[in-house]
């Protein structure tokens, strides 16, 4: 619960007091915001939500405030676009939100009740796929075929009308806690700190439509000092992202975050570092478990910022191709640095850990650098890749996906490819790394573990070997080495 500044007297109020409705048709905007208003001339307190259905546009949260949503209580976000007031900074050209807050401190947003961003009212009917891009199709292993598949729209993602910005966007602000919500169906990004500093989202319930692009469960941005716990995240995009896409708020450093014992699914990377404007350091993950996703753990760097410090523990992650223009081709694990900004060489990937990972999915784990030395310093450590062959290889497999990059043809490219593929990585160690082969492979893989243009390579402790007879279980350089 947000804690009031010494000396402020708490007040509590219900927004029935002040006009709202709850039923779901009329618009409770100003009454909503009318009684925030209210308490925070009291000095702060709590804002009751009553059972009922509040359609709202903007609500606009103060310092000193929590919202409590009582069970039963739904704010429902209003189909109106216009309904939704924008703010004079944008990060991906995302100005507008549901729930805001704007350089506020000791604020709070409590269940048990639910957000409901309502984004089924922003999904173009009938349903189309989503622009794709980025990449050649000439490029690819399958061609054209590639992109006919690609564009069938079986899984998503759907083409969406004009949409809110954020469903709940904290800005600048300090001493935040979300506990024990139930946030569903965001049309877009749905929990956004951004330039945040000493936060708590624990006992969290998001679920999100899997065919809605963008709709990241939660994202962090220049933010420090965060803990994410016991939280429950279903997104069409990514799961939990740090750093989001160029964030356009603010320069500043994303550090000392943590995520323990959450539960992801995801059409995107269930957890996601990178692309970002600055620097990312001194992150934790921990009993996690990544499930019925297009990627498990995505780190990508494509402008200067540098990602250090970060530890993967005690996770275990299962990934699939999936069917659709989505980002990823079911890698459990990818890291890549690649330039997509338009100045200068790109920033480094250094000192990230993987310590008892269990992955399984239908791609391997990639780890690429197109300068090499940008990435350095890795470690999987008892950790273990199971590899399956899955039923849309003969459509989407045997390519590496580096999207956004340029030159775009670079985005998707044919690959062969192996349990582990490193190119141009720097001390990169693999102790007691467990290969497992499901079934017969695809022609496209070939080793073990395959590495190229790496420099002080450790495989110790190696267990198991290539993906079928006469397959070498480590090749270096296109050679093949006894491990």
């Amino acid at each position: 619960m947000a804690q009031l500044t010494q000396g402020a007297a708490a007040a509590n109020c219900d927004v029935r007091a002040f006009g709202a409705v709850g039923d779901g048709k009329r618009l409770d905007t100003g009454a909503i915001n009318a009684a925030i208003r209210a308490t925070a001339r009291e000095g702060g307190g709590t804002v009751e939500f009553p059972p009922g259905v509040y359609l709202t546009g903007t609500i606009e949260v103060l310092s000193n405030i929590t919202l409590r949503l009582q069970a039963g209580a739904r704010i429902l976000g209003s189909p109106n676009p216009s309904d939704y007031r924008s703010i004079d900074r944008a990060s991906e050209g995302r100005s507008s939100s549901l729930i805001l807050a704007q350089r506020a401190e000791n604020i709070a947003i409590l269940g048990p009740g639910t957000i409901d961003g309502n984004g089924r009212a922003f999904v173009m009917q009938p349903t189309q796929p989503h622009p794709s891009g980025f990449f050649d199709t000439a490029a690819t292993r399958q061609g054209k075929a590639f992109f006919d598949r690609n564009q069938t729209n079986r899984d998503g993602p759907d083409r969406m009308l004009d949409r809110p910005g954020v469903l709940v966007l904290l800005l600048e602000c300090h001493a935040i806690a979300m506990r024990n919500l139930s946030v569903v169906d965001a049309p877009n990004w749905c929990i956004h700190l951004a330039c945040c500093r000493s936060a708590v989202l624990a006992g969290l319930t998001v679920r999100n439509s899997l065919r809605v692009p963008n709709a990241d469960a939660i994202d962090l941005s220049s933010s420090q000092d965060v803990r994410v716990t016991d939280c429950n995240l279903e997104a069409g995009d990514d799961g939990i992202a740090v750093g989001p896409c160029a964030d356009g708020y603010s320069p500043k450093v994303a550090e000392n975050i943590t995520v323990s014992r959450c539960v992801i699914t995801s059409r995107s990377a269930g957890v996601r570092l990178g692309w970002a404007a600055s620097d990312i350091r001194h992150l934790k993950f921990e009993h996690l478990v990544i499930r019925d996703s297009n990627r498990g753990i995505g780190i990508f760097v494509r402008g200067r910022e540098t990602i250090e410090d970060v530890l993967f523990s005690d996770i275990t992650i299962e990934t699939h191709l999936v069917d659709g223009a989505w980002w990823g081709l079911g890698e459990p694990v990818h890291i890549s640095v690649a330039p997509y900004g338009p100045d200068g060489p790109p920033g480094q990937v250094s000192n990230v850990r993987f310590e008892n990972v269990a992955a399984s999915g239908e791609a391997p784990i990639v780890l690429y650098s197109r300068d090499p030395g940008r990435i350095r310093g890795i470690l999987f450590s008892n950790c273990r890749q199971r590899v399956r062959c899955g039923p849309l290889d003969r459509f989407y497999g045997g390519n590496l996906d580096l999207r956004p990059v340029r030159p775009s043809a670079l985005g998707i490219t044919r690959r062969d490819l192996a349990g582990l593929l490193a190119c141009g990585v720097e001390n990169l160690e693999l102790r007691n790394l467990g290969l497992e082969w499901l079934g017969a492979q695809s022609a496209f893989i070939t080793a073990g573990i395959e590495a190229e243009g790496c420099r002080n390579l450790v495989v110790e402790g190696l267990q198991g070997g290539g993906p079928r007879a006469g397959a070498p279980a480590l090749r270096v350089d296109g050679k093949a080495v006894e491990p």
